[in-house]
């Protein structure tokens, strides 16, 4: 498979994905703050949005394994940044929240930072050391 064709899979997976996951977790927003379902499927029904974020991790590992070495460098390196930033966020506000009492970080924005982090990355470290493909 070539780099063009495995980035092409990856992005089929990952735009949709992407999307539904966004519209999903802002529907489940509106229908909590409308007490439009019970709060049991209400709570069930936010796993649906995690079971995309699987499924898009899921198209990045296969994206990894399917494209050469020099790109696969740059999307673990990539990866390596956003968890190195989301890790350090959690750790450092967790100190935060657990010596100065100061208001929760929600976890959920863990996620959108990680996503973040990673695309800033990837793009820094591809224009550093060029695209090969």
């Amino acid at each position: 498979m070539t780099n063009e064709q495995a980035t092409r899979r990856y992005f089929s997976v990952l735009i949709p994905g992407g999307v539904l996951f966004l519209g999903l977790s802002y529907g489940l927003k509106l229908a909590g703050n409308a007490a439009l379902l019970p709060e049991a499927v209400l709570g069930g029904a936010a796993l649906v949005p995690a079971a995309l974020l699987v499924g898009m991790f899921w198209a990045h590992w296969r994206y990894i394994n399917e494209i050469d070495e020099f790109l696969r460098s740059i999307q673990i390196k990539a990866a390596f940044v956003g968890l190195t930033v989301v890790m350090t966020i959690a750790t450092a506000w967790g100190y935060v929240e657990l010596y100065v009492e100061a208001p929760a970080l929600s976890i959920y924005w863990l996620n959108p930072i990680y996503w973040l982090t990673y695309a800033v990355a990837a793009v820094t470290i591809t224009r550093r050391y060029g695209d090969a493909s």
